[in-house]
């Protein structure tokens, strides 16, 4: 006859071969780890998944001009480049971080100016290439307003001849060409190529150089390779204030800080053509 006390002693002894085995179960070499198996992740769930977003996503109008940044999810070794495209055409190829639109060192940035573009909707893309080959887009559609038009006064082609001297960044002996429109001051050198300048007008008769303008790489358009004489990222704006006198156009440094030779550039007898 089995008593309620065997019983007890017999689920006791049950019990213990549980707990023994259990503790042997963890302390084997083959056991793994309930908690460690729950939370580490696998290879596929750990890597990032390859992305880009821009300083433009959620808008849907840009101003005159706005800093262009763009943001790869992946580490800046695994980048080869960032290519900034605008209605699916390359207008920049950047490799350095931060990779900014308009700008090789990436230290502070360039701006997109938008006045070379026809006014209205257009697409702008954010490209990052990793040095493995793959890509990943960001696409924004955004529309750009219409560009102010200069003083009627400076509007037109002007001309210069421009002597070779011992200042660091002097423009090469020649004439050379002033057009300025609403896009902006195209600066065509003697062998007709040139920068593209961004410029505000202040107040009457004075007027702000603020960046070099890029609307595609050199490599495709030597003509527009934004402010190339004095680098490819932009310094302090420069003013100026000018004046008209029948063809001859004059202009005098009034503040900021110019790259070497441009003040004694723009100081000079423009005269206009046509």
């Amino acid at each position: 006859m089995t008593t309620v006390g065997d019983r007890r002693a017999s689920a006791a002894r049950a019990g213990s071969v549980v707990v023994l085995a259990m503790l042997a179960a963890a302390c084997s070499p083959h056991a793994g780890s309930p908690t460690s198996a729950l939370t580490s992740p696998s290879p596929s769930q750990s890597a990032t998944p390859l992305a880009i977003t821009s300083t433009l996503d959620g808008h849907n109008a840009l101003p005159h001009r706005i800093r262009w940044q763009a943001f790869p999810s992946v580490p800046v070794a695994d980048v080869s480049q960032v290519d900034f495209l605008i209605d699916g055409r390359l207008r920049w190829v950047e490799n350095n971080a931060p990779y900014f639109y308009g700008s090789n060192s990436g230290s502070y940035g360039n701006y997109l100016v938008t006045s070379f573009l026809k006014p209205g909707a257009h697409r702008f893309t954010v490209t990052v290439v990793t040095v493995g080959g793959k890509a990943a887009s960001d696409v924004v559609t955004a529309a750009v307003p219409v560009a102010s038009a200069p003083p009627a006064a400076l509007t037109g082609t002007w001309r210069s001849f421009q002597r070779q001297d011992t200042a660091p960044g002097s423009p090469p002996t020649g004439y050379w060409r002033l057009v300025i429109s609403k896009v902006g001051w195209q600066i065509y050198d003697t062998a007709g190529t040139g920068d593209l300048l961004d410029v505000a007008y202040l107040q009457p008769r004075l007027l702000e150089i603020r960046t070099g303008m890029f609307t595609e790489p050199v490599t495709q358009n030597p003509e527009m390779d934004g402010n190339g004489w004095c680098g490819d990222d932009p310094g302090q704006p420069v003013r100026y204030r000018w004046s008209v006198t029948a063809k001859r156009l004059t202009m005098r440094p009034a503040g900021g800080l110019a790259c070497p030779g441009f003040d004694a550039f723009m100081d000079s007898a423009w005269t206009r053509v046509g």
